[in-house]
């Protein structure tokens, strides 16, 4: 069994902006912050994937590759499921591009469902997780809110120009991100 998802990948210049963006964070909440290497904009997390259909789960992530066009993205806002009150995860938004991210996000669903990989039912939130919160934060206290509502993100305007099927290996020291195959979007 392999653990898969399918994600857009970040350029470096805007990981290492998105780094700085969870130190800053860091004042407020203590999370399990996402690493620089594995900071990526997730389409469809697959869970637990048997080796033998791999193939198949290749073929999907392809043929969606081939419908559909590559797109400008920008990221903007910094957010928290369900709050940045009292957040479990803290990400970054898509602002340009969040059409498009989504119409992928849905045909990924589609598909996937045929091999029996069930569809998620939350609305599709096109977003780039940052850390998990681990325990109390000071975003309750007046201090904490303040520095909250203080901070600001926008990136660059990127484009996205291949979706990728990602092995995701969890070990202590933090989950390893493998791409497996990388698919161009069509130009």
């Amino acid at each position: 069994m392999m653990r898969l998802f399918v994600a857009i990948k970040i350029p470096e210049d805007i990981r290492d902006e998105l780094v700085a963006v969870e130190g800053k964070l860091a004042g407020i909440y203590r999370a399990r912050w996402v690493k620089r290497d594995n900071i990526h904009l997730t389409l469809k997390f697959l869970g637990e994937v048997e080796e033998k259909r791999l193939g198949d789960t290749a073929k999907i992530v392809s043929e969606i590759s081939k419908d559909n066009p590559g797109f400008d993205l920008n990221l903007e806002n910094i957010g928290g499921f369900p709050n940045l009150k009292r957040p479990r995860v803290l990400w970054v938004g898509v602002q340009r591009g969040e059409k498009n991210t989504v119409c992928l996000m849905e045909q990924l669903e589609k598909n996937f469902a045929r091999l029996g990989i069930k569809p998620e039912k939350r609305e599709k939130n096109p977003h780039i997780t940052l850390g998990r919160v681990k325990g109390p934060t000071r975003s309750s206290d007046k201090k904490g809110r303040d520095g909250v509502n203080k901070l600001t993100y926008k990136s660059r305007v990127f484009r996205a120009d291949a979706i990728s099927l990602i092995k995701s290996e969890l070990t202590p020291r933090g989950a390893i991100h493998t791409v497996l195959e990388r698919y161009a979007l069509q130009q």
